[in-house]
């Protein structure tokens, strides 16, 4: 840090290399595509969201990611889990 006096002020620069201090991009930046169930076919209803989970699940073999992003779909009877397959 180094200080420089102007007249009536005490002006403080810090100087930092630039590159030192900006991290590197990850590598992996895709992002996740959202998972759309329906029951068999038929639409799921708005309550029926822990069996519209238990489909997720089968349909990513395995676990379907959760958020709070997660809706249903009115106009299709989807439910949408936004964070995709885990």
């Amino acid at each position: 840090m180094t200080a420089v006096r102007s007249p009536g002020r005490l002006v403080l620069l810090a100087l930092l290399p630039v590159a030192g201090c900006v991290a590197a991009a990850p590598a992996d930046q895709r992002i996740p595509e959202p998972v759309r169930v329906s029951n068999g076919g038929l639409p799921f209803q708005m309550w029926e969201g822990a069996l519209a989970r238990r489909a997720a699940d089968a349909a990513c073999g395995g676990r379907v990611n959760v958020s709070i992003y997660d809706r249903f779909d009115r106009a299709t009877g989807e439910w949408v889990f936004s964070e995709g397959c885990a």
